[in-house]
């Protein structure tokens, strides 16, 4: 089949079908030059035509194939450290507060369920959250996106996953500050030496950073002090309760 091109304005040809083939895989025809052909009417684009549609369809695949793959997790230990107990801070400041302004005592409640059952709603809050915004609270403000390998948001089921094995594996469950403190060392040693922490292996997330840290770092900050102060406010009088339970034992 003989094969008319237009070219610069001119009319060129005519050009057996392999030669034109081999033009477009040389990147020499990008396929929206016009060509014509005796059992066509008119001039038509080049990746318009039957005979040649397969060879675009070929290049865009390949073109797909040589992309660069995803990229790897950032392990950003001390911002995640932060992003998680800024998130672990708000969600204490909230609980807290409800049980004090309900008229019930903190520490009667520490003593009962309420020590094991208090933060299992965090779980799900994180969990519904990854999934509808691929952050949290915290790591929204520093920049950290939480997504699946192909960079989409995490599904109720993996997020709901990756949130408890979190809850167990870097919080100790929450429920006495001595094992949270090993299972945060823990974390941060698996965290520098594997490049994702724990919980990121099992079900395949990657963590990105995206956007400049300074501003966000500094509102960070701001945010982080002022829940933390809001929660020592709350905690204060417990605080006050427990000292002198103390000084009454001592003596």
């Amino acid at each position: 089949m003989e094969v008319w091109i237009a070219e610069g304005g001119e009319k060129r040809g005519p050009f057996e079908t392999y030669q034109v083939r081999e033009r477009i895989k040389e990147g020499d025809l990008s396929g929206d030059e016009l060509a014509w052909h005796k059992a066509q009417d008119g001039w038509v684009k080049i990746r318009e035509m039957d005979v040649f549609r397969s060879e675009f369809e070929k290049s865009r695949e390949e073109s797909l194939n040589a992309l660069p793959p995803p990229l790897p997790s950032q392990p950003v230990p001390f911002l995640r450290f932060f992003a998680r107990w800024f998130d672990v801070s708000l969600y204490l400041l909230l609980v807290f507060s409800m049980v004090r302004f309900t008229g019930h005592n903190l520490l009667d409640a520490a003593g009962g369920p309420f020590l094991y059952l208090y933060f299992l709603p965090y779980v799900f809050l994180e969990a519904a959250i990854l999934n509808l915004t691929k952050t949290t609270p915290g790591k929204f403000l520093l920049g950290i996106r939480v997504v699946t390998p192909e960079e989409r948001a995490l599904s109720l089921q993996e997020a709901l996953v990756r949130a408890l094995r979190a809850y167990i594996i870097g919080l100790g469950l929450m429920v006495h500050p001595f094992l949270t403190g090993i299972c945060h060392v823990y974390c941060l040693w698996y965290l520098m030496r594997c490049n994702e922490a724990p919980w990121d292996t099992v079900i395949k997330t990657k963590v990105r950073v995206v956007g400049p840290l300074l501003f966000p770092v500094l509102l960070f900050t701001m945010l982080f002090v002022i829940i933390l102060m809001l929660l020592s406010v709350v905690l204060m009088p417990t605080f006050i309760e427990m000292r002198e339970i103390v000084r009454e034992h001592a003596s």
